[in-house]
């Protein structure tokens, strides 16, 4: 499904860039992976019947039905490239989600402020908060403008390695989401690691999407040296990934939600 086109390091900063095969591997990665996380299957497992057994009627049956059939007419790009991100964190490196960012949307077409990768990671044995952005781009230019300027992906990312107001947003949202369940003890062993490491212990991850562009390491190359200058001689450790698709946007969609072939 993947083909390592480069890979570089600069101190405590990694680039990586993948040809995507349009393979079964994928096809199947694409259809319940993400497909899965764009619909938040397991979320869904528990709304469903609960709102079913609260329905007796016919009346009221053929209401809810109607509410629960309902999808967006288009599915948003950012969910789609989100929804791969975080498969592919999950299935490249064991990245943990606690909780789909799909259960906190208030409108279908907005996207949701802060990071965009919120979860943990077990690094070579030591649990640490997974902090990331995902940008989608189909600009001919190397790299793309979603890289530049205050909405760009590295800015994004000095900003939750540096800011500690949006450090905090993101660590409470995490503890609402943690406490008293599975990931309880991971979360402990990352939240220690960061304060121990002047706020600083922390895996970074930014991911851009490329339908249809050819794999070209200026992507990732002069942002990643600008990361390392915020960055080096922290604890921070910060990986960035390019993943160049074999086919369109709107083709990327469709596998997700299950459109044309």
């Amino acid at each position: 499904m993947l083909n390592l086109k480069y890979i570089k390091h600069h101190n405590c900063v990694e680039w990586q860039g993948y040809d995507v095969i349009n393979n079964n591997i994928y096809r199947n990665f694409m259809e319940n992976n993400v497909r899965n996380r764009l619909n938040d299957t397991d979320g869904q497992a528990i709304v469903q019947p609960y709102l079913r057994s609260l329905a007796s009627t016919g009346f009221e049956i053929d209401n809810l039905n109607a509410l629960l059939n309902a999808k967006p007419q288009k599915e948003r790009d950012w969910a789609v490239g989100e929804s791969f991100s975080e498969s592919m964190l999950e299935n490249q490196l064991g990245a943990i989600f606690p909780w789909n960012h799909a259960r906190d949307l208030k409108n279908e077409k907005a996207s949701l402020p802060g990071a965009d990768i919120v979860g943990l990671i077990n690094d070579g044995g030591q649990y640490k908060f997974l902090f990331g952005e995902v940008k989608t781009s189909t600009e001919e230019a190397f790299p793309p403008n979603v890289m530049y300027g205050r909405g760009g992906m590295i800015y994004q990312l000095e900003t939750i390695g540096t800011n500690f107001t949006r450090l905090m947003t993101l660590i409470t949202w995490l503890v609402y989401r943690c406490k008293a369940t599975e990931f309880e003890t991971n979360f402990n062993e990352a939240f220690r690691y960061l304060i121990q490491n002047t706020n600083k212990g922390m895996y970074l991850v930014g991911i851009l999407v490329r339908p249809n562009i050819l794999a070209n390491e200026d992507d990732l190359r002069s942002r990643g040296v600008s990361l390392d200058n915020t960055f080096n001689g922290t604890s921070a450790k910060i990986l960035l990934q390019a993943y160049y698709l074999p086919h369109s946007l709107s083709d990327f969609a469709d596998l997700a939600i299950g459109g044309k072939p």
